[in-house]
């Protein structure tokens, strides 16, 4: 985790130079939040206070543009470009490309003025730009999917959610909404009779064992294993806090 801490405050710099260049040049963008599809902040600036820590909006963001993909690719076999939201004074873009999720805050009333589509195509270009400084950088590499997958490969069931319960990235044949809500549920229970945040917990079953595991301030880890053995999810709780923390 360390080094992924030092990869991103390497990337923040010239991220946010680009993010702020776009920013001073369009009087309607509010603000803009840049992440990686598993939800981790890589850059944000907003010009107004929000309700929502950056953090809750990268993985919030990193929720919507998983749900819009697969719903566009279940339903019309195509890959999203971007989703927009309409509110009453704003309006909410958000961006995927193949290795981040950008999300921008309008104002609706100076965006529709100066018309949407110049918008899209302003951020899209800019996500492609982001996209291309990220691929020189290793903050992929120590993205937390593939790491466990690296780490223990047996697993069957690997899914990251927010706490909330939506869906940010999942490997499983259960259906992602379904998941995320048992997933997020347990978490909560399981608070509330600590009467304290859980650390990690163990479903343990005759030949296989399902470990949830708190990941940071706005999501949650989840993963299945064919092992009951208890030392062995031991060293597994191991493997997985050395990739996290």
């Amino acid at each position: 985790m360390e080094r992924q801490e030092k990869i991103l405050e390497e990337l923040k710099a010239d991220v946010l130079e680009l993010v702020e260049k776009e920013m001073e040049s369009s009087s309607a963008i509010i603000g803009i939040n840049v992440g990686t599809p598993e939800g981790t902040q890589i850059s944000s600036i907003f010009k107004k206070d929000m309700k929502m820590t950056t953090g809750e909006v990268t993985a919030a963001n990193s929720s919507l543009v998983y749900l819009s993909s697969k719903m566009l690719r279940d339903s019309l076999n195509q890959e999203v470009s971007y989703n927009l939201i309409t509110g009453k004074d704003q309006i909410i873009l958000s961006i995927l490309v193949e290795n981040l999720t950008m999300i921008c805050y309008l104002n609706r009333e100076l965006a529709e003025l100066e018309g949407l589509d110049s918008y899209i195509n302003k951020l899209q270009k800019l996500s492609l730009q982001i996209s291309a400084i990220i691929e020189t950088s290793d903050i992929l590499k120590e993205e937390i999917f593939k790491g466990l997958k690296r780490a223990i490969p047996n697993t069957l069931v690997l899914a990251i959610i927010t706490k909330d319960g939506l869906p940010i990235k999942i490997q499983s044949t259960m259906p992602e909404p379904i998941l995320s809500a048992m997933v997020a549920a347990l978490y909560n229970l399981s608070g509330v009779l600590l009467e304290s945040h859980m650390e990690y917990s163990i479903i343990g079953g005759e030949n296989g064992s399902v470990i949830l595991h708190d990941l940071d301030e706005n999501r949650l880890l989840a993963l299945a294993v064919p092992e009951s053995d208890g030392r062995k999810l031991g060293g597994y709780i191991a493997k997985i806090k050395t990739i996290i923390q």
